[in-house]
């Protein structure tokens, strides 16, 4: 869902999901486009639930919300409020505050920012996705400027270790991890 939103204008954003009906259709179409089958009995069949979106297993009654299995279940304000968050935070290259959320959506800082920690997790990469096509590596130290420490020598610093995928002219997906040594400069084994 983030990388859709990643495209969108604010304007292109607020055109496709003007109201709360609009995000409960894009969760309803994203969550059954393979089919429906009930959790807890497995059946494929359904009929329309007590609320629009809402769906209903013909063999054991079970109700099934859209939202429900998301990072968007039982949430306790507006659902159109929770795709702006996720909007927000995955469009802002430098991060959003959760104070900076609470202003622009009327909703108050820890909500915005048990939220936003929320969307955070859900959009933590598993590691599962490989880099294809070209690539740059290189590594670094991070962690800032240490008194009397010159160039690669570090005291508390850590060696980061950065694979990025390129797409077009832009990134398409970063990985990064802490290494403990710099590899060779011959890379002909990999």
């Amino acid at each position: 869902m983030e990388k859709m939103f990643e495209s969108l204008t604010i304007f292109e954003f607020q055109k496709k999901f003007p109201d709360e009906k609009s995000c409960l259709a894009y969760l309803s179409e994203l969550k059954w486009s393979s089919g429906f089958v009930c959790p807890k009995c497995g059946n494929t069949r359904f009929c329309n639930g007590n609320k629009e979106h809402i769906r209903q297993c013909t063999k054991c009654n079970y109700l099934m919300s859209p939202t429900s299995g998301t990072l968007f279940h039982k949430v306790k304000f507006s659902l159109l409020k929770a795709f702006y968050i996720v909007y927000y935070v995955s469009t802002n290259k430098k991060g959003i505050s959760s104070t900076e959320l609470s202003r622009k959506l009327g909703l108050r800082q820890k909500t915005c920012w048990l939220f936003k920690q929320k969307v955070m997790q859900a959009m933590k990469s598993s590691g599962n996705n490989k880099i294809r096509g070209k690539a740059e590596v290189d590594e670094t130290v991070v962690g800032g400027q240490e008194e009397g420490v010159v160039g690669r020598k570090n005291g508390k610093k850590k060696l980061v270790v950065f694979a990025i995928e390129r797409k077009g002219k832009g990134v398409s997906r970063l990985y990064g991890k802490v290494i403990n040594a710099v590899a060779p400069k011959n890379w002909e084994h990999l």
